[in-house]
């Protein structure tokens, strides 16, 4: 880890190591916009894990002719700047340097009380939307002060530089990208004229700062949207970058994608970590100032190969801080095996862009809550009296490492061979191998913590009632439905049977179901060379699956064209096949079908609860066994359950 831990320069400022917090949108920040303490504590254990410079997240500039997101934090006026203190402050502790980005929606704002959203030109952000305010000359000069405006409230907060947001479809890339600036004045056409409004800004905070307060730029390098007309590429990235070189930036934040293509800049886990880093190469060969970049680095190895390559010379981690923020410490401590690895499950993004909620994370139960569970809070009282967590999936490992960092002897009994759960399912389907490391980590710190795992292991009110423990955890999973009402519903086979190769399809096949279980299931058919129906009670396939995964997925099934009738019930599974009702006329149809499969979701597990507290066990559910859902839910109810345990 030679580069990795290597200090850097960005201007006359020192940076301990070549790791950077990526800015990241949490929603994080109090109402109306001040920064309090969900924020500061977000930061500071990312500060306390290692990096070496924290990007805070986009602050609004403009509070007049730009409406911000919910929670999003604010430097608009001058009545910010103090709550911004502490969080500085709490960065600082740690020997890491922090920047802030400034952030201006544009044509992507929400419109306001003034009228319609501030752009480049009228272009909406998608197509069919709302236009947006051509902005005029005078009204960019006005945009333009609120950027530096908001850069001497930043330098009185206590920040060491600013960023300006200027990549992912915001105001400063509508006016780089030539599909969103359709202006033929000196603030369109050529790619000097389109980023004029950088240069300014940036000139702007250095007459007002001074030379050597540092101002890094993220733009985008290319925009991977090829068949959307007059986009940037990479063949733009270098003369793009050396603009904002020439401009004064002390340091380029290189990121990709825009409003039609946010798998560019977050991508799901389909994807290979080194797919965008030629652009990355194309601006480093063209600038002398530092470069910043994202690669989808996921572990220490990989970001180290980066800077020993040249790709840049600081590398930009996202997810993986939101999965372990003690990712830089233990590749310092040189436990790379210890890490919690982002699993690119998008639930982070769909909480923020799907749902609008602040991000939380499948792996890490106490993000965007360490403020509220705080290591040092935690009640170390277990006094070595037994605990038993039944299941050692996600949920239940979350909950045995948490009970045993409490002091309690735990012992985990699972009753397969091996631990990991559905998980052990999950990992099967294609690009999901990455999943069995969760299961690793979890057991590793499990292990480590002194919990005993018993496998093939069935747990009974009587066997655990005989060790006796003070509480029950039990994270046993949640079964499959399986409707017996349904005629013939004993011919088919389970969808996660035929994952795990237990059932074998043959001919063709009838797929009842198409969540996340249902798709993968599905992939895996067509790719063992099966034709394939599927049928689905909502009407659209894959409802309820945030819209990047399900996109990822379904593009590498849909080339096999597929039967589907959705808005369509079974209604039988004969020897030959299934029938189907047509739930919005009530016709009855037949598909012909070799093999049937369900994908009917999963059911909790209550009165295997009861049966435990019938036995005068202290016993309670834990992840899919009470609510089913995915990893995150598991491993935060396994976090709290154990974290807030009284013994009885």
């Amino acid at each position: 880890m030679d580069k990795l831990f290597t200090p850097g320069k960005i201007g006359k400022l020192t940076i301990k190591n070549r790791a950077v917090l990526a800015p990241m949108q949490m929603m994080y920040g109090e109402h109306l916009g001040y920064a309090g303490e969900k924020a500061i504590a977000y930061y500071e254990e990312r500060a306390r894990g290692g990096v070496g410079l924290i990007i805070v997240e986009g602050v609004n500039v403009d509070e007049v002719n730009n409406k911000p997101w919910n929670l999003q934090m604010s430097l608009a006026s001058d009545k910010y700047t103090a709550s911004f203190q502490p969080l500085t402050e709490a960065i600082h502790k740690y020997d890491c340097r922090c920047f802030v980005q400034l952030h201006h929606y544009g044509a992507k704002s929400a419109p306001t009380a003034a009228g319609k959203a501030w752009a480049a030109s009228e272009v909406p952000v998608a197509p069919g939307g709302p236009s947006a305010h051509k902005m005029t000359v005078e009204e960019i000069k006005i945009v333009e002060q609120r950027f530096v405006d908001a850069a001497v409230r930043a330098q009185k907060a206590g920040f060491d530089g600013v960023e300006l947001a200027g990549s992912h479809g915001y105001l400063l890339h509508q006016f780089l990208s030539p599909y969103y600036n359709d202006r033929t004045d000196e603030y369109g056409g050529s790619i000097e004229n389109c980023l004029r409004i950088y240069t300014e800004i940036i000139q702007g905070i250095k007459a007002r700062l001074g030379r050597d307060f540092p101002v890094s730029v993220r733009f985008c390098g290319d925009e991977f949207t090829p068949h959307i007309p007059k986009t940037r590429t990479v063949e733009d990235a270098a003369a793009i970058a050396r603009v904002l070189e020439a401009a004064g930036a002390d340091a380029l934040n290189v990121s990709n994608g825009n409003n039609f293509n946010a798998d560019a800049n977050c991508e799901p886990y389909s994807y290979d970590s080194f797919w965008k880093a030629h652009v990355t190469r194309a601006v480093k060969e063209a600038i002398s100032i530092p470069l910043i970049a994202t690669n989808t680095i996921k572990d220490p190895d990989f970001a180290e190969s980066l800077l020993e390559e040249g790709v840049s010379d600081f590398v930009a981690l996202g997810r993986s801080q939101f999965a372990d923020p003690e990712f830089m410490n233990k590749a310092k401590a040189g436990r790379p095996e210890t890490i919690r690895q982002c699993i690119g499950c998008m639930y982070c993004r769909e909480r923020l862009l799907g749902n609008a909620m602040p991000v939380e994370c499948s792996l890490n139960p106490r993000l965007g809550r360490e403020y509220r569970y705080r290591w040092q809070d935690l009640q170390k009282n277990g006094n070595s009296r037994p605990v038993v967590v039944v299941g050692g999936g996600p949920g239940g490992l979350e909950c045995a490492v948490i009970l045993a960092k409490r002091g309690f002897a735990v012992t985990l009994l699972e009753k397969e061979a091996a631990l990991g759960g559905t998980l052990n399912i999950a990992k099967l389907p294609p690009h999901k191998a990455n999943l069995q490391g969760v299961t690793d980590v979890l057991a590793l710190e499990a292990r480590e913590l002194g919990v005993t795992i018993q496998l093939n292991t069935e747990a009974t009110p009587e066997t655990v009632a005989a060790l006796p423990p003070v509480g029950v955890f039990l994270a046993a999973g949640a079964p499959p439905v399986v409707p017996k009402s349904i005629p013939g519903i004993d011919k088919a086979v389970l969808a996660e049977d035929v994952i795990l190769g237990k059932a074998p399809c043959t001919g063709k096949v009838v797929l009842v179901g198409t969540g996340l279980t249902g798709l993968e299931c599905a992939e895996m058919i067509l790719e063992q060379g099966h034709g394939l129906a599927m049928v689905e009670m909502n009407p659209t396939v894959g409802q309820g699956i945030y819209n990047v995964v399900f996109n990822d997925i379904y593009s590498r099934i849909k080339p096999y064209d597929p039967e589907v009738y959705t808005s369509h019930r079974l209604t039988a599974v004969t020897d030959t096949g299934v029938t189907v009702e047509d739930m919005a006329t009530g016709e009855t149809k037949t598909i012909a079908a070799d093999t049937v499969v369900l994908a009917m979701g999963t059911h909790s597990q209550e009165a295997l609860a009861a049966s435990f507290r019938e036995a005068g066990l202290n016993a309670v559910l834990v992840g899919s066994a009470e609510m089913p859902g995915r990893i995150a839910g598991a491993t935060r109810d396994g976090f709290e359950k154990a974290w807030g345990f009284e013994a009885e």
